[in-house]
């Protein structure tokens, strides 16, 4: 039976076509039990049906259409024809009917959207609804835990209370806030030492679910890397910009965020842009003597950096990765 694809355009003659004559022996498509409905594997099946073949390996799966519609957007993500972003909103927009007590965050890890995109999209959703219809569902994160929509309100109630009134014990503050008494605790260590609650940092990205585990395995979204320069960097024009804009395009782009060389990539920039705003403070501590010594240590990485550019400005992007051109 045909798949209940997350492709709003449906099946794309070309790429199977072209699937059909790169001679490659296919994985095997996905397909449910119960209906012998496709859930990932349509251009395969076409490909094949193009080689004027009556045979394809298949893996069967068992689960409700509404999880089934899951994994298939999860294998389109991950592999094969890339789903547009209209496709994307879509499924986050069926996702959200389905499973509203989902996260934002959740959701956009199944989808390859930001969680921002998700809450719009639910935000949408819901002035669309009557209040009746649309009851405040506690939300379940990508670790499976059930958290109340509401709990940034808990828990800015709950910081106002341990400001107001210091002797009051954790219990105390945590029922009357709606909150946990491990939540309460945070909360006062937070006020004593300034430091941000993690459960503000990354909602909903602790502990792990055998069921959501599985559903939801994705990357946290890595943001603040265009943040790391200096006020003057933000200018819109000259060099600095363009290296905010670049790295802001890295860091939403789901071919990089979703991949583990992609999110490795991230880090090593994020720790390059630090390194490059600290150099800054150690280098008014050098002593005028040990400069001499210093520029030449520094021209070297320089031009190791421009090596590098010049390579991937010669980057083949169909064919191949930098190394093989360079």
């Amino acid at each position: 039976m045909p798949a209940d694809s997350p492709r709003l355009e449906g099946l794309n003659e070309d790429h199977a076509r072209a699937l059909a004559e790169s001679g490659t022996e296919f994985e095997p498509i996905l397909v449910h039990r119960d209906t012998g409905r496709v859930i990932d594997g349509m251009h395969r099946l076409r490909a094949v049906v193009l080689r004027g073949e009556h045979r394809i390996a298949v893996r069967h799966v068992d689960g409700a259409s509404a999880d089934l519609f899951i994994r298939s957007v999860q294998a389109n993500i991950r592999h094969g024809l890339p789903l547009t972003l209209g496709d994307r909103k879509a499924a986050v927009l069926r996702i959200l009917t389905t499973h509203p007590h989902w996260s934002d965050r959740a959701i956009a890890a199944v989808t390859g959207v930001s969680p921002k995109t998700v809450g719009v999209v639910r935000g949408k959703r819901s002035t669309e609804e009557s209040p009746q219809s649309n009851p405040s569902l506690p939300r379940v994160g990508r670790d499976g835990r059930a958290r109340p929509a509401d709990m940034p309100e808990r828990r800015e109630k709950a910081r106002s209370l341990l400001t107001e009134r210091p002797r009051a014990t954790l219990r105390e503050v945590a029922q009357e806030a709606g909150v946990s008494v491990s939540t309460a605790h945070r909360l006062r260590q937070e006020l004593r030492s300034g430091a941000p609650d993690p459960d503000e940092r990354a909602p909903g990205a602790r502990g792990d679910s055998p069921y959501l585990a599985a559903l939801v395995a994705a990357p946290p979204r890595y943001t603040g890397l265009a943040a790391l320069p200096s006020p003057a960097d933000r200018s819109p024009r000259g060099v600095p910009g363009i290296r905010v804009r670049a790295l802001d395009v890295l860091s939403n782009d789901p071919s990089i965020r979703f991949t583990d060389s992609g999110r490795a990539l991230l880090r090593w920039l994020n720790g390059q842009a630090q390194g490059l705003a600290a150099g800054e403070q150690l280098l008014a501590a050098v002593p005028p003597h040990c400069a001499r010594a210093l520029t030449e240590v520094m021209s070297h990485y320089a031009r190791e950096w421009e090596r590098l550019a010049a390579g991937m400005q010669r980057t083949d992007p169909v064919n191949g990765a930098w190394r093989a051109v360079r």
